[in-house]
């Protein structure tokens, strides 16, 4: 079996770099924008201490839909599993994410939680009346699990992502015709805006995947996830954390992961380790496509069945 070692995810990100060239960076907003397209990092934290990385690890970047798995851990551990899957469910959603007419389906309730319709409904689920209380939550959360105490929202993309939030303030105000959320609209974007725009790096990833790792309980920041909790959101990770691309991935590569439009990208390996990526060229799917090899090659290392 081969051995990681940094010298080896060197070679490894070397080995990704060319492919870079068939994506694109996102533009939807004008700080993803700015990205370089042959931007590269990753980070994997086998536990005890032990982070290896490679590529562009100084880089930071918003965190996007990666935070989706975040929020999801949170309302389950202050809502519970029936109230979360009652307003939101666990299939693996059809086309693009931030549709209207695909993930509202027979059920009546978004498809799952990382499609944004679901992420706005759980958002909708987390303690705090206002943002900022809820926004405090989830960066407190995220420091807990990284270990680092420095992270916070960046303002600018969050403010940009409100400006250009049509599509999801559609989804909010449908989503509150159905009764599926009960917090104004206009503050439950700015609260999703903000917690999308919190910025991060590969080692943060890594940490964070690393913790969900484990199938134990785990005790942080004076709460305790639930192991089955943690265990249900690595699943949901594995068939729906690709946009549409979800069952492909799962079936090629098979580690737990989410990913993000900033070209941020997190695995979960159980019981093994937690994987941080930063590639923001990103292919049709808006997947990043370093990121895609880069774990279809870990899988291969760390024997993923």
């Amino acid at each position: 079996m081969t051995v990681i070692t940094e010298n080896w995810l060197t070679t490894l990100v070397d080995e990704v770099r060319p492919h870079l060239a068939g994506g694109a960076v996102s533009t939807y907003l004008p700080e993803l924008g700015r990205a370089s397209a042959d931007d590269l990092a990753v980070a994997v934290d086998l536990g005890d201490d032990r982070i290896l990385t490679a590529g562009n690890i100084n880089a930071q970047f918003t965190i996007q839909s990666v935070v989706k798995i975040f929020t999801l851990l949170l309302a389950l551990h202050h809502r519970g599993e029936d109230h979360v899957f009652a307003r939101v469910g666990r299939d693996q959603g059809i086309g693009s994410y931030n549709s209207l007419e695909t993930f509202i389906r027979g059920s009546g309730v978004p498809v799952n939680p990382f499609v944004n319709a679901g992420a706005l409904v759980v958002v909708d689920m987390l303690p705090g009346e206002r943002p900022a209380e809820r926004v405090a939550v989830v960066v407190d959360f995220i420091r807990a699990l990284t270990g680092n105490p420095t992270i916070a929202v960046d303002d600018s993309t969050a403010r940009s992502e409100l400006a250009l939030s049509d599509r999801n303030r559609a989804l909010g105000y449908f989503l509150r015709s159905h009764r599926l959320v009960s917090t104004d609209v206009e503050e439950l974007l700015w609260a999703y805006c903000q917690m999308c725009a919190i910025e991060v790096d590969v080692v943060d990833l890594a940490r964070a995947g690393r913790v969900l790792a484990d199938g134990v309980d785990v005790h942080l920041g004076g709460r305790m996830l639930q192991a089955w909790h943690v265990r249900l959101v690595r699943r949901l990770m594995l068939f729906s954390g690709m946009y549409e691309a979800s069952g492909r991935y799962a079936c090629e590569v098979g580690i737990p992961a989410k990913c993000g439009v900033s070209g941020a990208m997190i695995g979960v390996v159980p019981r093994r380790a937690g994987v941080g990526i930063y590639g923001p060229a990103l292919d049709d799917s808006a997947n990043s496509i370093g990121g895609l090899r880069l774990m279809r090659l870990l899988a291969q290392v760390l024997e993923i069945e």
